[in-house]
């Protein structure tokens, strides 16, 4: 498992960010991104959690419908629907393609936020409730324009082991990860045909991400399937892939897009720390409006909209981006009415959200790309 995570999404407050111009509130996304496992730096992690991470909740069946949140072949009723929003903005949006060439598979973000459960039981429906009302719709769906989109319910980790980051923890996230793997693989022997595919998932989701890029595809066969990877959310770096390359063209394929977003001039401090070190790597990047790496910034022009709480697709030419040297995606005052009250040093909740559109069309761009230099 690789040792490196970011600060996770918080349910509901996840999407106060996309709200603009409307709702104003104090950001509570504090925690620090660590090096995993790490003895926290104050005792605020420091409550008496269990001591055991058992009981663990039963391992899901992925045969079964219940264990998965999008499943078009177990659930083939389901409808993965699309963001309303003014007119003129979803003309922006390029039209699904007529025969969806591939397969998207989605992890969500942890949604686990309380109690001294160390992992959630894929049977709770309250949990199971929050996960498709916000991660599901929100989030998946900036990828259903590709392909079907299969999202497994997994047995997701507490968000304290970014926290804490000791041995339970990492007993922890591995119960997750395994569920995922078990989706993934029965997904590939079962569903997907040989079909290409769109790897997709945001924090916590991308962290599993990263190790099932590791284990099924860099420099493995199975590379000739993937259209693209992406993963914001969670710090990457070149040394953790053999021959996965990062993205940086609009249209290049069997690639990874990663970011992470902040207010302009804002860096954590786990990050900070690590800029300082005389063997600092950048951390991988890929702007969700440009496409490239490079350190220029994007036009507020070329934002096409967000995704709000509402689910309605808003606020084109609101955000503006560029990289920092550092390797991370330092965002301007929002072009909104009380743009200013609305800027904050954490974005992470809006990674997806805040360029939703513009990653729809580019989800879009690759698959296409993808099936004309394979056919």
């Amino acid at each position: 498992m690789n040792t490196h995570v970011s600060s996770l999404a918080i349910r509901g407050a996840f999407f106060w960010v996309l709200n603009l111009p409307l709702l104003v509130m104090t950001p509570k996304l504090t925690q620090a991104q660590r090096t995993f496992p790490e003895v926290p730096e104050t005792n605020d992690a420091a409550e008496c959690w269990q001591s055991t991470i058992d009981p663990i909740p039963d391992r899901p069946n992925y045969l079964n419908p219940h264990s998965w949140a999008l499943n078009p072949k177990l659930l083939p009723n389901q409808a993965l629907r699309m963001p309303k929003g003014q007119m003129r903005l979803k003309r922006s949006l390029s039209r699904p393609l007529l025969e969806p060439h591939a397969d998207v598979f989605f992890i969500h973000p942890t949604m686990l936020l309380e109690g001294e459960a160390w992992n959630a039981d894929v049977q709770d429906e309250e949990m199971n409730g929050e996960v498709d009302r916000w991660p599901i719709r929100h989030q998946a769906s900036a990828f259903a324009g590709a392909g079907r989109v299969f999202a497994p319910r997994y047995r997701q980790a507490h968000v304290r082991i970014f926290s804490l980051g000791d041995s339970l923890s990492w007993a922890a996230a591995e119960v997750a990860y395994q569920d995922v793997k078990a989706a993934f693989t029965l997904f590939l022997e079962e569903w997907n045909d040989g079909r290409p595919i769109v790897l997709a998932g945001h924090s916590q989701g991308s962290f599993h991400g990263r190790r099932l890029i590791q284990e099924f595809f860099d420099g493995k066969e199975l590379s000739d399937r993937l259209v693209a990877a992406y993963f914001p959310g969670m710090d990457m770096y070149a040394n953790e892939f053999n021959e996965l390359t990062l993205c940086t063209e609009p249209t290049q394929t069997q690639c990874l897009c990663t970011w992470m977003t902040y207010g302009k001039g804002y860096l954590p401090p786990w990050l900070k720390r690590k800029s300082a070190a005389a063997d600092f790597s950048q951390v991988l990047i890929t702007h969700p409006v440009t496409w490239d790496a490079e350190k220029g910034a994007s036009d507020y022009e070329a934002h096409l909209g967000v995704v709000r709480p509402s689910f309605r697709l808003s606020k084109s030419g609101a955000m503006r981006g560029e990289i920092s040297p550092q390797g991370v995606l330092w965002v301007d005052v929002p072009k909104v009415i009380g743009g200013k009250l609305l800027q904050r040093d954490n974005w992470h909740s809006g990674d997806i959200n805040l360029f939703w559109a513009n990653i729809y069309n580019n989800v879009l761009a690759r698959t296409q790309s993808f099936v004309a230099t394979k056919s």
